[in-house]
C-alpha cells in the first residue's frame, strides 16, 4: 500500500469517526430532550405566521427550549435551530412527525400552515395525537374556519378576514386603525395579555384594577368587564387586559 493511500485511509477513517461521534452526540441530546420535555408549545409551520408566534411567546417569557418548531423544509428547520429552538423536519399531517416533536405531551399546538387544507389535516392529526392540547390554528379564508374547528381547533384565526377588517377600519378612521393595530404589533405601545388576578386585586371590581380589563376568565367562562358576575374579582380568575408593552411579558407567561 502506497503512503498516499495510507494517508487517504487515515483521513477517511477520521472523518467517518467524527461524523459518527457527532451523530451520537445529537442522538443523545435529542433523547435527553425528549425525556424531559412536556407542557411545551409546538409550532407547525415556520413561515411569517409561525415566526411571529414564536417571537411573541419569547417576548412573553416562554424560554426557547419550550418551543418546538415543525416544518417540511429542512433549510427552514436549520434556521429555526440556529435561532435556539428545537426543530423537527417533516410533514405534520403525519402523526409520526408530531410524535417526534413530542406533540403528545405539548400543552399548546399552533398550526400556522401556508394552506388551509394543510391546516385542516394538521389540526385533525394533532387532535388525535394529543386530545387534551389547546390548539390554535390560522386559516387564510374565513369560510374554512368552521372546518378547522370541526377538525379539533380550539381557536381559529382568519388572517385575511382580520386584515380586511383592519384595512376597512383604517380607511374609515385612521386613528382607530392605528389603535387597533397597536395591540397586535408585539413589543411596542400597548399589549393585550392574559394574566392571573394579583392577590391585591381579589375583591375589587374590574374597573378598579390598575390595567384596563377587557374580560374576565372564570371557570372556563369568558365574562365581559362590565358583567355583574365579574364583580368582585376572585383570586382564581384570569384577566384579559390592555397594558403597556413594557409591563406585559412577565404577567403573561405560558402556564
Amino acid at each position: 500500500m502506497t503512503p498516499l493511500r495510507v494517508i487517504f485511509l487515515i483521513i477517511l477513517v477520521g472523518t467517518t469517526l467524527e461524523v459518527l461521534t457527532e451523530r451520537t452526540r445529537e442522538q443523545f441530546r435529542l433523547t435527553r430532550w425528549r425525556r424531559t420535555l412536556q407542557d411545551h408549545v409546538v409550532i407547525v409551520g415556520y413561515g411569517t405566521k409561525g415566526r411571529s408566534a414564536a417571537r411573541t411567546l419569547l417576548g412573553h417569557g416562554v424560554p426557547p427550549e419550550r418551543i418546538v418548531v415543525v416544518d417540511p423544509d429542512p433549510k427552514v428547520v436549520e434556521g429555526a435551530t440556529e435561532e435556539g429552538y428545537v426543530a423537527v423536519a417533516g410533514d405534520a399531517t403525519r402523526s409520526d412527525v408530531l410524535w417526534r416533536a413530542e406533540a403528545q405531551r405539548a400543552r399548546q399546538i399552533v398550526v400556522a400552515a401556508q394552506r388551509d387544507d394543510t391546516a385542516v389535516l394538521v389540526t385533525l392529526t394533532a387532535r388525535q395525537v394529543n386530545p387534551g392540547a389547546h390548539i390554535v390554528a390560522s386559516v387564510r379564508e374565513e369560510e374554512n374556519a368552521p372546518l378547522v374547528r370541526q377538525s379539533g381547533a380550539d381557536s381559529v384565526i382568519t388572517s385575511s378576514g382580520a386584515a380586511g377588517r383592519l384595512l376597512g377600519q383604517s380607511v374609515l378612521s385612521p386613528s382607530v386603525g392605528r389603535v387597533m393595530d397597536d395591540p397586535i404589533t408585539y413589543g411596542s405601545g400597548l399589549d393585550l395579555i392574559e394574566r392571573p388576578v394579583d392577590p391585591s386585586e381579589a375583591g375589587l371590581a374590574p374597573r378598579e384594577v390598575r390595567d384596563l380589563v377587557v374580560s374576565v376568565m372564570r371557570d372556563a367562562r369568558l365574562l365581559d368587564h362590565d358583567d355583574p358576575e365579574a364583580n368582585p374579582l376572585r383570586a382564581t380568575d384570569r384577566l384579559i387586559t390592555i397594558c403597556r408593552a413594557s409591563d406585559g411579558p412577565a404577567a403573561a407567561r405560558l402556564g
